[in-house]
């Protein structure tokens, strides 16, 4: 009976120790994610910046890292013949449930490591954001697809809409992974989630988060603030600086035409 008690606890130690093993090996190559900086002032002057973005946990060689504002509405006006014979703005078109900013990062083009399906699913890349997106508009037979194309093009050209592969380094000696962009100084203020997924033979096999926060800061949180809170005040100011930008403006011409 003792000999048997010795073997159960033996037993029972030995489970014990490869659980903890099994659990602290899972942490220690769990993906993680992490985003320098992790806040973006917007200061007078602000142009832009460099965000890095960097893991450790890496068990695969492909990776997907997206980055995008909640979801929300996009306006877009529209031209037509007025008469059928003047080109106009006739309208606005409003685009709901897409994200302001919308970047997309991947080892290779994200059709080649996901399905269609699974793409959907996990709601990555343009095909999934269009197939979300619902136009509000008076205008006669809609072309959504076509309006959907305009949209996202006029988002590219003012770079917040993003889709570039090749772009992430992994070291596959080190389970790690780096990808430095190029933070678009148009993106406006707001929390930005940032997801990796780390792809395997058509699969998602892991995934990490983080977030980016763009946020006003001195002079330019100041006059925000004041814009929505104290408009009047606001526009006196303006007006102020506007008659004073004039006179210097008007100072330089009249000294230049002295010579």
């Amino acid at each position: 009976m003792k000999q048997f008690k010795k073997i159960t606890k033996y037993v029972a130690v030995s489970i014990m120790v490869l659980a903890v093993g099994i659990f602290l090996g899972s942490q220690a190559m769990a993906l993680t994610c992490k985003v320098s900086p992790g806040k973006i002032p917007i200061s007078l002057g602000y142009h832009g910046t460099k965000v890095s973005i960097t893991g450790e946990g890496l068990t695969t060689q492909d990776l997907i890292v997206q980055i995008y504002s909640p979801p929300g509405e996009e306006h877009l006006k529209y031209k037509g013949k007025a008469g059928g014979i003047f080109w106009m703005k006739l309208g606005t078109m409003i685009f709901e449930n897409v994200p302001k900013v919308y970047l997309v990062y991947s080892t290779k083009d994200t059709h080649e490591l996901l399905s269609p399906d699974t793409c959907k699913e996990l709601s990555i890349g343009f095909d999934s954001l269009k197939k979300k997106a619902v136009i509000k508009s008076n205008l006669k037979n809609l072309d959504r697809e076509k309006w959907l194309k305009e949209l996202m093009k006029f988002k590219k050209v003012e770079h917040l809409y993003l889709e570039q592969s090749g772009v992430i380094k992994v070291d596959t000696a080190n389970h790690s992974y780096s990808l430095n962009i190029d933070w678009p100084f148009e993106a406006p203020p707001g929390e930005y989630i940032v997801e990796v997924y780390a792809v395997k033979d058509g699969k998602v096999v892991d995934k990490a988060e983080a977030k980016i926060k763009d946020e006003r800061v001195g002079i330019e949180e100041i006059l925000s603030h004041m814009a929505f809170e104290k408009p009047a005040v606001y526009g006196i100011i303006a007006i102020v600086v506007a008659i004073i930008a004039g006179f210097g403006v008007g100072m330089v011409f009249k000294g230049g035409g002295g010579h």
